[in-house]
């Protein structure tokens, strides 16, 4: 890997961000805003992995360089229906940001039937069919276009992965290898998009996107009439500390994208990194 990497950058690949920190898995719960100063918003178990996965990112995709592009609210076209051409047309300017080459991939719109409304069914897959790599997504989550571009960045993330064979040996589940989805959409520049569908409160639509490869749908608890949709293997926490690590990583102190996430997300990133900066005292 060449090109410049920035200090705290070579910092974090050399291993010297490894101090002991964190908070314990039966301590305070990490979302409580009673925890204090420098508390990690994860558990232990998880700021680990994510450091772990994250330096294995920058080493695997090159490094989390400040000159990298980031998707914001309202990265799909203006007027987003989910239309054949708009779709391929957002695939290839989310493969932009993420770096994949989309030129072979088929985009495949389904739409799930009303039925399945409501509970857990497939929205979005990568696969190969005759060698020729084949995004299927559904329609119907193109009523909330920034959480269509996350789940374009989740599938495009496998073919990163999956596609360049980046994945093959490195001995990890399928639940795993899915986080793993969740954190390159971070690295390569999806991650404020992938953050926020994770905690994304919307009447409209119906259902929501919970990515496991092929990508499910699954509906939680919501507060009052208003369900809670939630997209992704990796929670608003575990977004935001990510997200952190990963400005860490840029140089960022005071990422100016952060006001673009959403509360639960910022917060987390907010309290990473405060916890980062403590460990370097």
């Amino acid at each position: 890997m060449g090109g410049w990497v920035p200090g705290p950058m070579s910092d974090w690949l050399r291993g010297g961000d490894r101090r002991p920190g964190g908070i314990s898995t039966t301590g305070p719960k990490p979302w409580l805003r009673t925890d204090p100063p420098g508390t990690c918003p994860v558990p232990e178990d998880q700021r680990a992995w994510t450091e772990r996965w994250l330096r294995w990112c920058a080493e695997e995709f090159g490094p989390a360089a400040p000159r990298r592009e980031i998707a914001l609210p309202g990265f799909a076209p203006a007027g987003f229906t989910g239309t054949q051409e708009q779709a391929e047309l957002l695939v290839r300017r989310v493969g932009a940001v993420m770096g994949a080459n989309v030129s072979g991939i088929h985009v495949l719109l389904v739409e799930s039937p009303e039925k399945v409304q409501h509970r857990r069914h497939q929205v979005g897959e990568y696969r190969k069919v005759l060698g020729r790599a084949v995004i299927e997504l559904d329609r119907r989550v193109a009523a909330r276009p920034d959480s269509f571009t996350g789940l374009v960045a989740h599938e495009l993330a496998h073919a990163r992965l999956i596609g360049e064979r980046r994945a093959t040996g490195l001995g990890i589940s399928h639940a795993e290898e899915e986080r793993l989805t969740d954190l390159v959409t971070v690295h390569l520049g999806m991650g404020v998009l992938s953050a926020n569908a994770a905690d994304d409160y919307v009447k409209a639509a119906g259902y929501s996107v919970t990515p496991v490869g092929e990508l499910t749908d699954r509906m939680l608890t919501g507060r009052g009439d208003e369900p809670l949709y939630r997209m992704g293997y990796l929670s608003p926490a575990d977004f935001g500390y990510a997200l952190a690590c990963w400005s860490d990583m840029r140089g960022e102190t005071g990422p100016p994208w952060a006001r673009h996430l959403k509360a639960s997300v910022r917060d987390a990133l907010t309290r990473g990194l405060a916890y980062r900066a403590a460990r370097r005292r």
